[in-house]
């Protein structure tokens, strides 16, 4: 994956970072507010050993007594030491509950023990450790002398007594607060990454094109106000529709496509929609455009347009009715709509047949363009036979709901048949400032050319085609 990919990823997913940040930041808080002060206090030991007569024995007892400081650390928190402490105290704890107050430190390279002691009540903390460091010196004393007496082998002298502490221990609120926004702020990162790693969707024009290996030739906004029109309402989505209108146009070099099915992998991401707003687009510019509904198992296309079921696509194959009186004209301004017809028992087979080629060849004379909404391609098979009769097809991918998976199959089962994917069309795409949120990279390097090719093939389309 890509760094501008882990870049998408995070900018999708700044809310959770922001928010995990802040509770982490809150979470701080609240700790500072439940959190009891501790207070330390810490004593200083020194161990000693006999000395010796001469240099090279000092140096060996120096030696052992850093060795001997390891060992009097683990005694400071033995049951036995803070046994004896406790007692001395007289203090309402366990020897267990002394043990973990008590910590021992040696200081490296040297022949000194830090004990500290803590507690809640800096003058408990006090007590506590000198307490320690008194009976550690006492067991000490105990422990290297020999049972046949004389001189302990080694000792511990108390250098430092512990004071009683003046201030608490630990991370004080703006650390705290520091702290918790930080460990909010990684958590919110692994969050968002997790979450984006997991979402299969494509999320924008660059990752369909990667995904399909193919050119995204425009991409459609989502609008609310969409589902209520008949067709879009070119103010809100006229830029756009215009851009893929010239980016059609030019395919081909001199001989562009002029039948075209709008498909995609799975259902919901636009077909008829994209359908019905593309043969309005073109028939603005002056083009002869046939629009047909090439769904003859959900015909939604003459719902959608408010005109009859009675004929069409299904009824002109089966041979029932001829093509002239299956077409409504003008249904649109420019458009006329061959519908789907009433839902034949063998949808595939019609639309395999020899009769629906000869009938694709009849309207490429007829019609400038001619737009066939089809099927999902990953359902059945009628929209990959409808495109392999077709000059190409254009195929959605739904923003944020068509997964990276279902583009990539529905490529490869035109591929399968022979059918050519002139390029992706990327709908519901999210908007900023009432624009597409690619249509200033995409939109803005068309329009201007779409201006000059539209006037010149208004022109030329006058005649009727």
């Amino acid at each position: 994956m890509e760094i501008r990919e882990y870049g998408r990823i995070l900018r999708a997913g700044w809310w959770i970072v922001a928010s995990l940040t802040v509770l982490g930041i809150v979470g701080g808080f609240a700790y500072s507010l439940v959190s009891t002060d501790r207070y330390q206090a810490c004593a200083r030991l020194f161990v000693t050993t006999e000395g010796g007569s001469s240099v090279g024995e000092a140096y060996q007892n120096n030696l052992f007594s850093q060795e001997r400081v390891s060992s009097y650390a683990g005694l400071a928190t033995s049951i036995q030491v803070a046994q004896r402490a406790v007692d001395q105290l007289q203090q309402p704890m366990s020897a267990e509950d002394l043990r973990a107050r008590i910590t021992a430190t040696p200081i490296e390279k040297t022949v000194l023990l830090d004990v500290c002691g803590t507690d809640s009540d800096p003058d408990v903390a006090g007590a506590l450790t000198n307490a320690v460091a008194g009976q550690l010196t006492q067991v000490v004393q105990e422990l290297e002398t020999s049972q046949r007496g004389g001189s302990p082998a080694a000792g511990a002298t108390i250098v430092d007594q512990a004071d009683v502490p003046t201030g608490p221990v630990g991370t004080g609120l703006v650390t705290l607060l520091v702290l918790g926004g930080a460990a909010g702020l990684i958590l919110g990162l692994l969050v968002a990454l997790g979450r984006g790693l997991m979402d299969r969707s494509i999320r924008d024009r660059s990752r369909a094109e990667d995904i399909s290996d193919r050119t995204v030739l425009g991409g459609l906004p989502a609008d609310a106000e969409r589902p209520r029109h008949p067709v879009a309402t070119f103010a809100r989505m006229g830029e756009p529709l215009r851009a893929l209108r010239t980016n059609i146009r030019f395919l081909g070099g001199g001989s562009p496509p002029r039948v075209i099915t709008v498909t995609s992998g799975g259902a919901g991401e636009g077909r008829t929609s994209t359908a019905i707003d593309l043969a309005a687009v073109m028939a603005e510019a002056g083009h002869k455009v046939l629009l047909v509904g090439g769904d003859m198992r959900s015909p939604d296309l003459g719902e959608r347009l408010g005109i009859g079921q009675t004929r069409g696509l299904s009824t002109v194959l089966s041979g029932e009715h001829r093509l002239e009186e299956a077409i409504h004209r003008d249904v649109l301004d420019g458009v006329a709509v061959l519908p789907a017809g009433p839902i034949p028992p063998n949808p595939s087979e019609l639309l395999g047949s020899d009769r629906a080629q000869i009938l694709l060849e009849s309207l490429r004379g007829d019609y400038r363009y001619v737009l066939i909404d089809t099927p999902p391609l990953l359902d059945v098979t009628d929209g990959a036979i409808l495109t392999a009769l077709a000059d190409g097809g254009l195929v959605l991918a739904r923003i944020g709901r068509t997964s990276r998976e279902t583009l990539r199959r529905a490529v490869k089962v035109l591929g399968g048949v022979g059918g050519s994917v002139l390029g992706v069309v990327t709908t519901f795409e999210t908007t900023r400032g009432g624009r597409s949120a690619r249509a200033r990279t995409a939109g803005a390097d068309t329009t201007s050319g779409a201006a000059a090719a539209d006037r010149e093939v208004s022109a030329s389309s006058s005649s009727g085609r």
